[in-house]
């Protein structure tokens, strides 16, 4: 095996080309050149595949090795073996934190497209997870890539799915809804049923009308969306995300994972809120979209409007219904 990285890194196209002889080429690299192994294996363009496969050969030697491939190394132990994660204690926290997160991006970087084995999958699971749960960076375009990816490939996503979710970030909702528009039709397919909750997705005529009623949808209800728990992978008909129709009525956006307002509620909006809320389910979700259409359209009668006791709200929300009948 040639040493020379000239375009890319050797052990990655021997691991693409011939998986079968990489071990032994590399153990024969290391008893006839070490210098040039480890500058392969420390190389910045080596792919995350190609050290999975050399794993245990890595352990057993130890030295030699960069900072990255010590942590990811400890984090494959710690994924499938349950050790602890070995980082260097002696760094500044910031310094550890960024290392850590920057050698575990690496991983899902070059490896998400990837499925060696069933350890394999599982370590690019639990690295995805800490990325947007422990370390909390924003990889959720990244992730929905990825569960596409096992989708098309048959392959199992649904703790994938469950974080993503568990994010709480209603933004993975338009990710998801940009594969509507996919060529592949088992990914606009796919993008559709994990919509499925939204009638107006469910109910469109194809991928491509779908995408374009999402659309409005989540323009008229992204800031009032709620994260309710439940995914509709493990369970059909469950709903990730409601409408705090409230919320929606009042304008005022809401964190997504409590539902509390983000803004401060003046007297009167407390007043009509509590009344909202003992009004049919009907009757919220048509004067919810009606406070919507006029605070969008004609704000200073909406702020007149708002400001009325919530009965003489509903009054003239017939009046325009029965006006719209008439007409």
């Amino acid at each position: 095996m040639n040493a020379d990285t000239q375009q890319g890194n050797p052990l990655n196209r021997l691991r693409r080309e011939h998986p079968g002889a990489l071990q032994e080429e590399w153990t024969q690299l290391c008893q006839t050149d070490m210098k040039s192994a480890l500058k392969l294996i420390n190389d910045p363009k080596l792919e995350f595949p190609a050290l999975f496969t050399l794993r245990e050969h890595l352990e057993k030697r130890g030295e030699g090795l960069s900072a990255r491939n010590r942590i990811v190394l400890a984090h494959i132990r710690n994924v499938l073996q349950g050790a602890d994660l070995g980082i260097d204690l002696n760094a500044p926290f910031p310094d550890q934190h960024d290392l850590v997160v920057g050698s575990l991006l690496w991983v899902l970087r070059t490896g998400w497209k990837n499925i060696l084995s069933t350890d394999y999958t599982q370590v690019i699971d639990q690295t995805a997870i800490h990325i947007l749960h422990t370390y909390h960076h924003d990889w959720i375009k990244e992730m929905i890539d990825l569960i596409f990816y096992r989708y098309k490939n048959k392959s199992q996503r649904h703790y994938l799915i469950s974080a993503l979710l568990e994010t709480a970030n209603p933004v993975c909702l338009v990710y998801l809804a940009n594969y509507l528009l996919s060529e592949q039709t088992v990914e606009s397919d796919y993008a559709r049923r994990m919509l499925s909750f939204i009638p107006e997705v469910r109910h469109a005529l194809d991928c491509r009308a779908a995408f374009f009623v999402f659309e409005a949808w989540y323009e008229e209800n992204g800031h009032y969306l709620v994260y309710t728990g439940e995914t509709n992978d493990a369970a059909p008909g469950a709903r990730p995300y409601r409408i705090h129709y409230s919320a929606k009525y009042l304008g005022k956006a809401v964190i997504p994972r409590t539902g509390e307002p983000m803004q401060t509620l003046l007297p009167e909006e407390k007043r009509n809120y509590l009344a909202f809320l003992k009004l049919p389910l009907k009757t919220q979700i048509a004067l919810s979209r009606f406070s919507g259409q006029l605070r969008k359209q004609q704000p200073g009668n909406w702020r007149f409007w708002i400001a009325q006791p919530l009965n003489q709200q509903i009054g003239t929300l017939k009046e325009r219904r029965y006006g719209e009948e008439g007409a």
